[in-house]
């Protein structure tokens, strides 16, 4: 656990940084609050130990300033103070301090406070997964009714329609020959009628009949290309969203990245951006299909959004060995700064503006791949695009045996 600790005075300093690193803390000291600021901006830091007492930024003013940052995580703070006051601590605590340590301070009751510190942390991490859980839990369990009924809802008259074309088609080509076999006795009308003669020649003109029966078939052929193309929407929203599915299932994850890449075709049509696929040959890998699907989706959809228009993503799968399957999902957009590559897979975290993300889509992927005993690995240049690699078991773990691991690399 990476700790920060603030302290005007040298010698508290490095006693304070000798026993942190001694028990195992990855340790950054600050000689004053404003410098304890500027690193915390720039960091990751769970645990905050402040001097109460230091020139340009006091403990407290400094506490103010983190308690306001709005950092996805819990940040636990405490206070090192001579001072005992009630009127102090009230104080401290309105600052955003979680405990206090009476200086001279003792080492092992710094130690036994410290480990209440880290339990504190890891509950509050505990509850933000939990809610992670529940709210993506929720949303799937949602988008799986929805697709469902939306589905069912489209192909019913979608039925209609097929069949319906089918009928037209056939009757009218038939009437066609009818009409045919009519005009075939044109010469012996127009003897024995001259004005119906010229009457059907006056319709014949107006309506172009000599290219209404060329084109005719070609209209059906269209038509009926396009309900095809409406009932594999269809059908991709239902194996796309196959989100009620507890059991694990033999999945082709080639098929799912492209039924995910026909549910965000509306996106990349919409920035003109095109992506490639180079999909491996494959063997089935055991998961929750509608997870999988969404972590997929996520982060495809990422990439999307990261990339400029007329962009280029690249999708690319391959066998990982003789027990596992890599996917990699590649764009070259905008890229991840260096300073928040470690805190994307965070719960909340998000880079972009309020109101245009939750920050739950890499955090729920990460933990669908943690769940299934595989990892996300990241590289990303600033200006260069990103590339997400996920790698996958072709069997799940053991229930409560799986675990994830992911590295960013700027």
């Amino acid at each position: 656990m990476h700790v920060l600790i603030a302290d005007d005075d040298s010698v508290s300093r490095r006693l304070l940084q000798s026993y942190l690193q001694k028990w195992g803390y990855e340790v950054t000291a600050a000689r004053d609050g404003a410098e304890a600021w500027d690193l915390f901006e720039k960091g990751s830091f769970p645990l905050i130990i402040t001097d109460w007492m230091m020139p340009e930024l006091d403990g407290p003013g400094l506490l103010r300033r983190v308690r306001s940052a709005g950092r996805p995580g819990y940040v636990y703070a405490m206070l090192v103070t001579a001072k005992s006051e009630k009127e102090d601590l009230v104080e401290g605590m309105d600052a955003g301090a979680d405990d206090f340590l009476t200086k001279p301070f003792d080492r092992d009751e710094l130690r036994v406070r410290l480990r209440a510190g880290e339990r504190i942390i890891r509950l509050e991490q505990n509850v933000r997964e939990a809610k992670v859980a529940l709210i993506e839990t929720e949303k799937l369990a949602s988008l799986g009714r929805l697709a469902a009924g939306v589905s069912h809802e489209i192909n019913n008259p979608l039925a209609f329609v097929v069949n319906n074309l089918s009928v037209l088609r056939r009757d009218v080509l038939d009437t066609m020959r009818v009409l045919d076999k009519y005009r075939e006795g044109g010469d012996h009308l127009a003897k024995a009628d001259p004005g119906l003669a010229a009457e059907a020649a006056r319709l014949e003109e107006e309506i172009d009949l000599p290219y209404l029966r060329e084109n005719l078939p070609r209209v059906f052929d269209s038509s009926a290309e396009g309900l095809r193309r409406v009932r594999a929407i269809v059908q991709n929203l239902r194996d796309f969203a196959r989100l009620d599915e507890a059991e694990f299932k033999e999945v082709d994850v080639n098929a799912a990245i492209q039924s995910t890449l026909e549910a965000l075709r509306h996106e990349s049509y919409t920035k003109a951006i095109r992506v490639e696929t180079a999909f491996g040959e494959l063997p089935p890998v055991t998961c929750h299909a509608g997870k999988i699907n969404q972590t997929f989706l996520n982060i495809l959809l990422n990439a999307i959004q990261a990339s400029e228009r007329e962009g280029l993503i690249e999708v690319r799968t391959r066998p990982d060995g003789d027990a596992a399957i890599m996917v990699e999902v590649e764009d070259h957009g905008s890229g991840i700064r260096p300073e928040d590559l470690p805190h994307i897979f965070e719960p909340f975290f998000t880079t972009k503006p309020v109101g245009a993300g939750t920050g739950l889509g890499l955090s729920v992927g990460y933990g669908i791949v943690r769940d299934q005993g595989g990892t996300i690995e990241v590289e990303s240049v600033v200006g260069r695009g990103s590339l997400f690699r996920i790698r996958l078991p072709h069997r799940p773990p053991e229930a409560g045996a799986g675990s994830g691991s992911t590295t960013g690399r700027g």
